[in-house]
């Protein structure tokens, strides 16, 4: 089918921008690859091969390519808008992840209009469809940033709990047994107490309780609580909560 000589303008941006985010993507993939990251490794390692083949669907089949391309791009847009969050949330003075995680979003957001323009040029509805996939890539920064307004957070610390004489629990939280950063909370859970008698490590007078599970809540890079699950991977705590003006220390080493 001939292209119209919008389509021909939009067909090159988008091998352009394919070039410059296969380019540009290519050392997170790598490192993804070599160390891994939770359960999504899997469609990271299978969607950059999908892109680089769209890439040259592109230029033999340019249609198929290009809707290739429109699902490899909401793909990875969905994939990568909560890493992205975090990182324009707490870690924006990381200049290298500019041209490693941003740039490649901001890519991927592009094609998605891009490609439903020239798939939908020659369609009666195509300003309905352009408009409707425009709004649709800015949806997702929308979603960055009400989902950052409240946002749940969870790591494992280490715990060297104190227990008073008057019932008192101190527990000591650092990031691992000899580390120095550290923060203190306080609580009177006779429940607690017992797990800790019954399941943690006493050791000079306390009691260590080692792979602790926290959750931290979050209103954009602002700490609001945070909440005590469990710890050695399968010994449940009560669901204890402390809001931040009740956490005594620098709490920095927790933030995401």
């Amino acid at each position: 089918m001939k292209q119209t000589e919008k389509q021909k303008k939009i067909r090159l941006t988008i091998i352009i921008l394919t070039i410059v985010g296969l380019i540009s993507f290519l050392s997170q993939t790598i490192t993804v690859f070599a160390y891994g990251i939770d359960k999504t490794t899997d469609f990271y390692l299978l969607l950059y091969p999908m892109l680089f083949v769209s890439l040259i669907l592109v230029f033999t089949k340019p249609k198929f390519g290009i809707l290739l391309t429109l699902l490899t791009s909401i793909s990875y847009s969905i994939l990568l808008t909560n890493e992205v969050g975090k990182y324009l949330t707490f870690d924006f003075q990381n200049s290298i992840l500019i041209l490693v995680l941003l740039l490649p979003y901001l890519i991927f957001l592009s094609l998605i209009p891009l490609s439903i323009i020239y798939l939908t040029d020659k369609t009666e509805n195509r300003i309905k469809f352009q408009l409707t996939s425009i709004l649709f890539a800015l949806g997702f920064f929308a979603f960055i940033i009400f989902d950052r307004m409240d946002k749940d957070y969870s790591r494992t610390v280490f715990v060297d709990a104190v227990l008073k004489n008057n019932g008192i629990v101190e527990l000591k939280l650092k990031p691992g047994f000899a580390d120095s950063r550290e923060f203190y909370v306080k609580t009177n859970s006779k429940e607690l107490e017992k797990i800790i008698k019954e399941k943690g490590e006493f050791v000079q007078g306390s009691y260590f309780l080692s792979n602790t599970r926290i959750r931290t809540n979050y209103k954009f890079d602002q700490l609001k609580s945070l909440t005590l699950i469990e710890f050695n991977k399968n010994i449940e705590l009560p669901k204890l909560t402390w809001n931040v003006d009740e956490i005594n220390g620098n709490y920095d080493f927790i933030r995401p």
